[in-house]
């Protein structure tokens, strides 16, 4: 038994020093994410891209009992994930510095999401409010957002493509001010909450089967409310949720009302006459 300990104990170090060391690149402040300075938290120009994707894809946090340390660069399209290591989700949040498209291809997880304005001062403060100068949102093979996805304060905004984004706590767009937009999500599944807001003229969730609050939706375009609430009302959870809508053509709100649930009816309607003929039967029985 001390020897099979051995090895393994020989396999785990092995293994250690196989993987790839933690690539300070990647910021030198994981241990404690509130120290991290602007320049290291907020995504800043397109020529962060690489490096970030290669972080958010990359960084592994591992058993330091196992492996003497807590920062590891796995590639788990290229080597197995080993025991004790988890991916480090991280946050993309652009500064007020980004200009134009924010194109991210090869993005495929997130903690969250975040493209809105910041300010000049502080809120408490009542800073000045700097809007978000990101023109267009293209994350071609982000799957999962692990929390919150929100852009706010956003109007310079005329696109977003989230093509293969199947799983999301909560979703929030507020492009308010800005240009008409369509937005589609072709392949999300599930949501906790959905508030959008905007110039919206196209809004389509084909494959989302639920959510858990109600889903609110404020459009100051063309967007068809009656059919958009009726396509979702039954995604929604509980008895209080369902779709609040709101638009030029109209308000519209439903709420989820469960389906009645089947009649169970006895076995001697289920066969006409078997109740009559087992009537019968005993009549005939008891009369021998």
């Amino acid at each position: 038994m001390m020897f099979s300990r051995y090895l393994v104990g020989l396999s785990i170090v092995g293994l250690a020093a196989a993987i790839a060391a933690y690539n300070r690149e990647c910021g030198p402040t994981l241990e404690d994410t509130a120290k991290t300075t602007d320049a290291e938290f907020y995504f800043d120009v397109t020529e962060d891209v690489d490096l970030f994707v290669r972080c958010a894809e990359t960084v592994y946090e591992c058993d330091t009992k196992l492996y003497n340390a807590r920062w590891f660069m796995i590639d788990s399209t290229k080597e197995p994930v080993p025991v004790g290591c988890r991916k480090q989700l991280g946050h993309l949040t652009t500064s007020h510095n980004y200009t134009g498209p924010l194109e991210v291809p090869g993005l495929t997880e997130l903690y969250g999401l975040g493209i809105r304005g910041t300010y000049e001062g502080t809120y408490e403060d009542n800073g000045l409010l700097l809007p978000t100068n990101v023109t267009s949102i293209d994350l071609p093979d982000l799957v999962n957002i692990a929390n919150t996805m929100t852009i706010n304060n956003a109007a310079s905004i005329t696109s977003l493509n989230l093509p293969k984004l199947r799983h999301i706590n909560k979703l929030l767009l507020n492009f308010t001010g800005g240009p008409a937009i369509n937005l589609t999500f072709p392949s999300l599944v599930d949501v906790s909450s959905i508030a959008i807001y905007g110039e919206i003229d196209t809004l389509d969730f084909p494959a989302l089967n639920e959510t858990r609050n109600t889903i609110m939706v404020n459009s100051t375009g063309n967007l068809d409310c009656d059919t958009f609430s009726k396509s979702l009302v039954n995604t929604t959870r509980y008895d209080q949720s369902g779709v609040s809508c709101a638009s030029r053509r109209g308000n519209v709100t439903l709420t989820h009302v469960e389906p009645p649930k089947p009649t169970v009816t006895s076995g001697a309607f289920k066969i006409p006459g078997g109740s009559l003929a087992l009537t019968a039967l005993l009549a005939y029985i008891l009369a021998l």
